[in-house]
């Protein structure tokens, strides 16, 4: 939904007045209101794929200016996925967008840039690194997630050992836990909940990583690990429900959940009515972006068990293939990002591109971290997550945020000047 980054990317809104300009939030097809096809979207997914949003982004530019009979410089803002978008809008239109700001744009996290091989390892180890001492958690917070996950998957092994966990653990549906493998399920499904809170661990309180619906707070993934800060010693219940209490900083950041994982008890699947059954399997298969790795934006994740706090597991392109052509109908194209936007070969010949990264965030392992050319510039943020210099300012933004935001106006303002140099030159 486009009003999330239209509520959050202060960027724009605090430095319009400045360059006098006009702010555009131009809502990606298939995300929130502008999905097409109504009920039937999922039988029409082939229009669905970043060319056609960046299309549509051009034709949109193109027709504004024409409807106000302006020409006037375009600049582009995108963090994440946004981020992505408007580096590729740059490299791909031009002659329409004269420079883009890319926060936490994980642009060279593909597989087959012969200039730049994937870290599948990257995003762990950094979210690894915001549990660790050296961001801010507490010391014992990283051994104690390894201890607990191993210990919840030898409590799975019994069936006395699920009931136990299941308690511990406060599940909405105590007899979920049938088998092993359940178990296996519950505790990657918990311990994933620290991607999101490395993600949003900001320096002040912040709604956008849960979308709005909740707060998480200041720094979240040091409050997370208070929870795992004592020694714990054999004490495996007490140790199980400090895990517990430390994914509950995300999972129930709205503070009012009385147990885990609640699910309705009536689905809509089960209804006799077709729009309800389909709406139902739109609600399933969730926002469409599983549908956009498949297809065009695979990213493998593995762990090496030692540099991060995840067990050891290589990523798996057969199990993904399977998985895409399961879920989506589509067949895996593990390349085509590399092929379609050309990684870090294209990026080098590319211009007037800014790159954010924040040490925190666990996509900047897969962004550019080193400036390419004067113009395709890498913009360090010690202290910051997910794109945080596109948000408001605020009074806790540490120094090199608000470093790296004046390097960004610098090129902002170098992006303007140049066109109006180049238009003048052209009237001569």
């Amino acid at each position: 939904d486009v009003t999330l980054y239209l509520n959050h990317t202060g960027l724009m809104w605090e430095n319009a007045a400045a360059f006098n300009a006009l702010i555009v939030f131009a809502e990606h097809r298939y995300f929130g209101k502008s999905v097409p096809f109504g009920l039937d979207v999922l039988d029409h997914l082939e229009f669905l794929s970043t060319q056609q949003a960046l299309a549509d982004y051009a034709v949109l530019i193109e027709a504004l200016k024409l409807e106000l009979n302006t020409d006037v410089p375009v600049i582009g803002f995108g963090g994440s996925y946004g981020g992505m978008l408007a580096t590729w809008f740059r490299m791909k239109y031009p002659h329409i967008v004269d420079g883009v700001i890319a926060g936490s744009a994980p642009v060279v996290g593909f597989l087959g840039d012969p200039d730049h091989p994937a870290d599948s390892e990257g995003f762990n180890r950094v979210v690894t690194f915001d549990m660790s001492e050296a961001a801010g958690s507490a010391a014992n917070c990283i051994p104690n997630v390894r201890r607990a996950m191993q210990a919840a998957i030898a409590m799975g092994e019994s069936s006395a050992g699920r009931q136990e966990l299941a308690e511990l653990f406060n599940l909405c549906d105590p007899d979920s836990l049938q088998t092993p493998e359940d178990v296996a399920d519950l505790v990657a499904a918990t311990s994933g909940a620290y991607g999101s809170l490395a993600m949003g661990n900001y320096p002040y309180p912040s709604s956008y990583i849960m979308e709005g619906e909740s707060v998480l707070p200041t720094y979240p993934m040091r409050v997370a690990c208070e929870y795992l800060a004592a020694d714990f010693e054999e004490d495996t219940a007490a140790l199980i429900a400090g895990f517990r209490d430390s994914v509950g900083v995300y999972y129930n950041s709205s503070q009012s959940e009385s147990c885990f994982f609640a699910t309705a008890t009536a689905s809509a699947t089960e209804s006799s009515s077709s729009s309800a059954s389909k709406q139902a399997e739109i609600d399933r298969k969730g926002n469409l972006w599983g549908y956009l790795e498949c297809s065009e934006l695979y990213v493998p994740f593995s762990s090496d068990g030692v540099h991060d706090f995840y067990p050891a597991e290589a990523a798996d392109q057969s199990q993904d293939a399977a998985a895409c052509l399961e879920q989506w109908g589509v067949q895996l194209k593990p390349l085509w990002a590399q092929t379609e936007y050309g990684g870090m070969k294209a990026l080098r010949a590319a211009s007037n591109i800014v790159l954010s990264n924040g040490n925190f965030d666990p996509w900047s392992a897969l962004g550019v971290l080193k400036s390419l050319s004067p113009s395709v510039v890498a913009v360090p943020v010690a202290g910051g997550a997910h794109h945080l210099d596109l948000f408001f300012t605020h009074p806790l933004d540490p120094p090199a945020l608000t470093a790296a935001r004046e390097v960004e106006l610098t090129h902002m303002r170098r992006w303007v000047d140049e066109f109006y140099a180049f238009k003048q030159q052209g009237e001569r």
